[in-house]
C-alpha cells in the first residue's frame, strides 16, 4: 500500500478540506492511503472520518505554539521515520519548512498546491505572503485549483490546474430536504432565504454581507439570511447584526455534515469574499440550482451555469438590488449534471488523482507530470 501525507492547517470543514475528503472517499484505499500532517492541536471536524477510513493524523501544533525550532525538529523526525513517497502540501506559508524536511528525508514527490489568489492586508497576512516564497523551493510538482491561483503562487513557473471537485449527486436539489430544513428554521413558503456557507474570518467578508442584507430587507421584508459556519469573527458579526436590529431575520448555523440540505433550503447563494482560489461552495451551490452572487475578486472559472453573477465588493446596494431581482421560478434539479460536464465531479477527479499518485510513487515526478499534461 502507498501512503501519501497531506499537509493542512487542520481538518475542519472548509474548501480545501472538503476537496481532500471528496478525493479520499473515492480513491481505492486498498492500494492508496492518506495521512495528514496538521498544525493545530485541537480535534477537527473530519478527524473521526479520517481514522475510520484508515488514515493517520500527525499533530505538530506550530500554529498554536509558535515554536518553530521545535516544529523543525519534529518535521525532520517525522519524515525520517515515515515511509511516504508523496507529500501533498496545502499550506503555502509553511511549505518552505515541511517540503524542505521532506526533501532532506528523500521523499521523492513533493507537491505544493495553491488554493488562493491573494492575501489579507494585515501584518499576519504580509508575513504569510513572505513565507509563500518558500513553498516553491523544495517542491518538484506545482498544482493549483485555478489558473489565477497558480499564477499567484508560482508566477512564471509551470504548474498544473487540478479542479476542486464535488459529489454531484449529493448536492442535487432535494425538495424534501428543502421543506424539512425550512420548517426547522421557522421559515414560510413566502420567505426568501439568502444563504452563505463559509468560515467566519476576514477573508469571507461577512461584515459587507450584513451591509447588503440590511439594504435588502428595506426592499424585501420577506428576506432572511442564513450564515453557516464557525470562526474567529462570528461574535463580531453577531454583534453587528444585533446593532442593526436584524436578529429576527439572520439565522446562524454551526458547521453541518449535511450542507446539501441547506443549499436546497436556500433561494440564492452569496459569496462576497475578498479573495478565493476556486470556491468549492460556489460549485456546490450551482449544482443545487441556486442563483449565486460572487465577488468580482473570484475567478470566473467558478462559472459552470447561467446562475453565476459577479459583483464589485464596494456596492452593497447593488448586491441587494441584484438579489431582489432574482427569479424563484427555476427547475433546480436540471443543474445537477453541470459539475461533471465542467470537470468538477469528485469521482472522476479521484480516479485521475489516484492514477497520478500511483504512477508518481512508482515511476517518479516525470510520470506524475506526464499524466497531468
Amino acid at each position: 500500500m502507498i501512503r501519501i501525507i497531506h499537509a493542512v492547517p487542520d481538518m475542519n470543514s472548509g474548501g480545501i478540506e472538503n476537496y481532500i475528503m471528496n478525493m479520499y472517499r473515492n480513491v481505492d484505499r486498498s492500494s492508496l492511503q492518506f495521512d495528514f500532517l496538521v498544525h493545530h492541536d485541537k480535534q477537527a471536524f473530519f478527524d473521526e472520518e479520517i481514522l475510520d477510513l484508515g488514515g493517520r493524523i500527525y499533530r505538530l501544533p506550530v500554529l498554536d505554539t509558535k515554536n518553530v525550532p521545535l516544529y523543525q525538529r519534529q518535521l525532520r523526525r517525522l519524515f525520517q521515520e515515515g515511509n511516504w513517497k508523496i507529500v501533498h502540501g496545502h499550506v503555502a506559508s509553511l511549505a518552505g519548512l515541511y517540503l524542505h524536511a521532506a526533501e532532506s528525508a528523500d521523499v521523492p514527490v513533493r507537491i505544493a498546491h495553491s488554493h488562493g489568489t491573494s492575501f489579507l492586508k494585515t501584518p499576519k497576512g504580509y508575513m504569510k505572503r513572505l513565507l509563500f516564497k518558500g513553498a516553491k523551493r523544495s517542491a518538484n510538482v506545482r498544482l493549483a485549483c485555478s489558473t489565477e491561483a497558480g499564477k499567484y503562487l508560482f508566477g512564471n513557473q509551470s504548474f498544473y490546474v487540478v479542479k476542486n471537485a464535488i459529489d454531484s449527486a449529493r448536492f442535487r436539489f432535494d425538495p424534501e430536504a428543502r421543506a424539512r430544513v425550512r420548517s426547522e428554521l421557522g421559515l414560510t413558503d413566502d420567505d426568501f432565504l439568502v444563504g452563505h456557507i463559509g468560515r467566519f474570518n476576514l477573508q469571507k467578508n461577512h461584515s459587507f454581507l450584513i451591509d447588503v442584507f440590511e439594504r435588502l430587507v428595506a426592499m424585501s421584508p420577506c428576506a432572511r439570511l442564513l450564515l453557516v459556519g464557525t470562526g474567529e469573527t462570528r461574535s463580531a458579526i453577531e454583534a453587528k447584526v444585533r446593532k442593526a436590529g436584524l436578529m429576527d431575520r439572520v439565522l446562524f448555523q454551526d458547521v453541518t455534515n449535511e450542507p446539501e440540505a441547506f443549499y436546497s433550503a436556500m433561494d440564492c447563494f452569496v459569496l462576497p469574499s475578498l479573495f478565493e482560489g476556486l470556491p468549492l461552495v460556489g460549485i456546490e451551490a450551482q449544482c443545487s440550482g441556486l442563483p449565486s452572487l460572487f465577488a468580482d475578486t473570484i475567478s470566473r472559472e467558478t462559472t459552470i451555469s447561467d446562475l453565476a453573477f459577479y459583483l464589485p465588493i464596494d456596492d452593497p446596494s447593488g448586491w441587494a438590488a441584484e438579489i431582489n431581482s432574482l427569479s424563484r421560478n427555476l427547475d433546480r434539479e436540471l443543474y445537477a449534471s453541470l459539475p461533471a460536464r465542467h470537470g468538477y465531479d469528485s469521482m472522476e477527479n479521484a480516479k485521475v488523482m489516484e492514477s497520478v499518485y500511483m504512477h508518481a510513487a512508482v515511476e517518479g515526478v516525470s510520470a506524475f507530470a506526464s499524466l497531468l499534461d
